[in-house]
């Protein structure tokens, strides 16, 4: 695994060089601005995760690059990571990791009125990767929970309104989910299904494949993608009908590329070809109209790491987010953007 200096971020699963890349955004840290994201210009904003001067930060900005916020710059408590956008852009929910747990927290778009959603207390060890649900009323997440030195992984959502949590798949002991992400309509929720290969919380980890959960049924499918290719961050183009992905091009690639996979199963596409020379590409998302996928990565021969990037569905035009260059990871286009 390749060593980095960057603050930890709390659990991290890597085997791979693709993996610790993952882990590594880049290690700069820009001033702080606390403007209100909101009075900036009205173009359609990204919600992403960014190095701030002290510990990883949110940070809200608009879709060209021209203007970047930290609404939540003066909130305590260490690493805000993992952001998600409410439905209607309103507000977003975020992980919280003081290099021990992580809990989970909500606030408005322009970081006010903050509060703690799920406290990650006693046995609990992370409350991670949470997906507002398109409805707006629950937030599905990851738990982790260490009984003695077993470390067990499930499924869960919370009701926003109330906090009731519900287990969509039952606790297991060397499997743990992440990267959760809800299907448009609410029904299916794709995850990454992380087999480690002994019982303990940070056990290695020996394969990652893709999979779906049926929210109603609270039951997994088949695996979508290979376990030895750690396929990772996952997202439902707007329509549904396909995944897009992070992975490895064959197991022994050095980095990962984008990768698109009907929802029903099938033959996956491969859409960037990055790693080839030296580049890589990972966390993507959808912009809304389904003609161009946003993600974190490197552009070969370029000096910095983590840079927000943007790729046409078909795999053509990989090109930076924007006219000025936004480093940061976990990109999140605003709702309907």
């Amino acid at each position: 695994m390749t060593p980095f200096s960057c603050p930890s971020t709390g659990r991290t699963y890597a085997l791979t060089t693709a993996a610790a890349v993952i882990a590594l955004a880049g290690c700069s840290s820009p001033e702080v601005d606390r403007a209100d994201p909101a009075a900036a210009s009205p173009q359609p904003r990204v919600l992403f995760q960014a190095d701030g001067p002290d510990h990883i930060l949110i940070a809200v900005g608009d879709l060209d690059g021209s203007e970047t916020s930290y609404p939540l710059a003066d909130l305590p408590g260490g690493h805000q990571m993992n952001p998600d956008w409410s439905p209607d852009g309103s507000q977003i929910v975020f992980a919280v990791n003081d290099g021990t747990r992580d809990d989970l927290w909500v606030s408005g778009a322009d970081g006010s009125a903050p509060h703690l959603l799920l406290d990650c207390a006693g046995a609990c060890r992370y409350l991670d990767d949470p997906s507002w649900s398109p409805d707006g009323a629950s937030i599905v997440y990851s738990r982790t929970v260490a009984r003695g030195r077993t470390g067990h992984g499930s499924l869960e959502e919370v009701d926003v309104a109330t906090g009731e949590v519900s287990v969509i798949l039952a606790p297991r002991v060397r499997t743990f989910t992440a990267g959760a992400r809800w299907s448009p309509d609410g029904s299916r929720i794709v995850f990454e299904s992380v087999h480690k290969a002994g019982p303990g919380v940070e056990a290695e980890v020996d394969g990652v494949s893709l999979r779906i959960a049926d929210r109603e049924a609270r039951r997994a499918g088949p695996a979508l993608t290979e376990p030895d290719l750690f396929a990772a961050t996952a997202d439902w183009s707007p329509d549904g009908t396909t995944i897009v992905y992070s992975a490895l091009a064959q197991p022994d690639a050095g980095n990962p590329d984008l990768f698109v996979i009907p929802a029903a199963g099938g033959e996956p596409r491969q859409v960037t070809t990055l790693a080839d020379a030296g580049g890589y590409a990972v966390e993507p998302t959808w912009r809304a109209d389904s003609t161009r996928i946003v993600f974190s990565g490197k552009l070969p021969g370029a000096f910095e790491e983590g840079v927000l990037l943007t790729v046409s569905a078909d795999g053509s035009a990989v090109e930076e987010l924007g006219a000025s260059t936004i480093v940061g990871r976990h990109p999140r286009v605003e709702p309907g953007a």
